[in-house]
């Protein structure tokens, strides 16, 4: 039978192990949830009481999954270094994932220990740890999944931590990095691998920028295939190595630091991309501010645009032209309000009557933000006259009153449509009918 050993209760919450004979790996999960405000691990001994029953059993089971999220902000030297003995533990047991969501303070250094673990094959570690050395030995010769969630890196004597973490891992396949809009890391600011696979890049924190580095990154990982990147836009990208990128998702705020910003090389560096999907209506905007150096798409065949009905669509026109083998769009909300002056019929400027739209090859058309109201209708007008070789049109509509839905339908059979073959989806909080 399995044995369950039960710790001390932490804050309404227990944490277990559970014991798994037979040659099985076990699952250890250590989910901790401290509130910072009036409890901590070090003044109930709960933490310790945990540590002790962990380090007793020494020699009776295998670790094959261990997480230890640990929040109080009252923690003390001796706490840490339960923490390190927990973690030194587990790595001896051959754990294969090792999370440490610990919200730790200046000067607390992971176990050098955590650098060498040879059978780690996914680490994540957050939330406030400083990497300042790497030890020369560093090495994860099975880490393949690599989560960096607001860790802080240092450079060390020209040394640079980032850069020897991912050196040391030689069949990493997935990298990601979230960090917090101020956190500006001392490293090289380049992301080079030539087995990487993945690769995210995020800012967790939304609005302006102020004190964020805005100094160049460079990207060569030449074997790229999914790449995830909402930042600032850089002063540079010097180098942009993305041969094999198959998908890619760009979210890129228009609030600058300086005038020196230049995101020509990033664009280029998409131009193998297959599916590619723009964040925020921002983003449009810098196409459009850099939009002598987008590249052809030859490969392009999936495009999602987050639009708003108040941003102009300049880059759209740019960005069909420039995949000729376009295939599906997505998109959000319609365009329709700039420079209208209330005439429900006018078409925008940026749009040129949807001129653009002839020579597309788009054969599914999807709207994800759909009202049905008399604006809208006229901008579906446009498009149903001028897209030859649309297949489906994909509207999705919130409201779901049934007056509603049944005038949407009334005005969409009204509606002319270039190409024979086009059929209207509308998806109803309750059901799809097909006109």
């Amino acid at each position: 039978m399995s044995e369950i050993v039960r710790v001390q209760e932490i804050n309404h919450k227990s944490a277990y192990i559970k014991i798994i004979p037979k040659n099985c790996f076990n699952l250890v999960t250590i989910i901790s949830n401290v509130s910072t405000s009036d409890l901590s691990f070090a003044s109930n001994g709960s933490f310790k009481d945990f540590v002790s029953v962990l380090l007793a059993r020494r020699d009776s089971y295998r670790a094959r999954r261990f997480s230890l999220k640990l929040r109080s902000l009252d923690f003390d030297s001796d706490t840490y270094n339960l923490v390190s003995d927990c973690v030194r533990n587990v790595l001896n047991r051959g754990v294969l994932f090792l999370e440490l969501d610990v919200n730790v303070e200046e000067g607390y250094a992971l176990p050098s220990e955590v650098f060498t673990c040879k059978k780690v094959v996914k680490l994540r570690l957050g939330s406030g740890f400083v990497i300042e050395n790497i030890p020369k030995e560093a090495l994860f010769p099975s880490l393949k999944d690599l989560l960096l969630d607001r860790v802080i890196f240092n450079d060390t004597n020209g040394d640079c931590a980032f850069t020897k973490l991912v050196s040391a891992c030689p069949v990493l396949e997935e990298l990601v990095i979230y960090r917090n809009k101020n956190d500006d890391w001392k490293w090289s600011r380049v992301v080079s691998s030539q087995i990487l696979k993945r690769l995210t890049i995020r800012c967790e924190e939304s609005g302006y920028y102020e004190g964020c580095s805005y100094e160049p990154i460079s990207f060569d990982t030449p074997s790229l295939e999914y790449f995830e990147y909402c930042d600032v836009i850089r002063d540079e990208y010097p180098v942009v190595n993305l041969n094999s990128l198959v998908k890619a998702k760009l979210e890129l705020p228009f609030f600058m630091g300086g005038d020196d910003y230049d995101a020509s090389n990033l664009m280029k560096g998409m131009k193998n991309v297959q599916i590619l999907s723009l964040g925020a209506a921002e983003t449009m905007q810098v196409i459009w501010t850099f939009r002598e150096a987008v590249p052809v798409f030859e490969n392009l065949y999936d495009l999602s645009l987050s639009t708003e009905e108040d941003f102009c669509w300049d880059a759209l026109p740019i960005l069909l032209d420039k995949s000729p083998n376009l295939k599906t769009l997505t998109i959000e909300a319609l365009h329709y309000t700039s420079e209208c002056n209330g005439d429900v019929n006018s078409v925008c400027k940026c749009l040129k009557g949807y001129s653009f739209l002839l020579s597309s090859h788009i054969e599914v058309l999807k709207i994800t933000q759909f009202e049905g109201n008399i604006r809208e209708m006229v901008q579906v007008m446009h498009v149903l006259e001028k897209l030859q070789r649309l297949e489906l049109l994909e509207l999705h509509i919130q409201e779901n009153e049934d007056d509603l839905k049944l005038q949407i339908m009334l005005d969409l059979l009204m509606l002319p449509r270039a190409s024979s073959k086009c059929k209207v989806l509308v998806d109803f909080p309750e059901q799809t009918p097909v006109c």
